[in-house]
């Protein structure tokens, strides 16, 4: 009795699945070649190309673009005096660096030159 394509799928083992899409993504045989060796449908063969392409280009892609936005930050008045106590003692930062930094918070309106001081 010949077995169904659905159980030489179910019967191919992870690591098999694994090759099969690299032979396939490979080029080196064609996908009929490679589904008649396995016992397995084209369009398994093809599902598991597909599949490690998109692994492919996942593990390649950037992880983030440069300008999107990682995460929000509350700032509080609590969390001000935090760095403002933290910015000397654990960065070794001057007060003029911690006013400086200060001035210059992302997110806070920059002062005029007139209005500097």
């Amino acid at each position: 009795m010949d077995r169904g394509v659905g159980a030489a799928v179910r019967s191919l083992p992870e690591s098999g699945r694994k090759d099969l899409a690299i032979q396939a993504l490979a080029g080196s045989e064609t996908i009929s070649d490679l589904a008649a060796q396995h016992g397995v449908s084209r369009k398994f063969v093809y599902q598991q190309a597909h599949k490690a392409s998109a692994a492919l280009n996942d593990a390649f892609s950037p992880a983030v673009r440069d300008d999107e936005v990682l995460f929000e930050l509350a700032v509080t008045k609590t969390w001000l005096r935090q760095v403002i106590v933290a910015l000397p003692l654990i960065c070794r930062s001057s007060y003029r660096g911690v006013v400086e930094f200060l001035r210059d918070l992302p997110g806070r309106p920059r002062l005029n030159a007139d209005e500097d001081g």
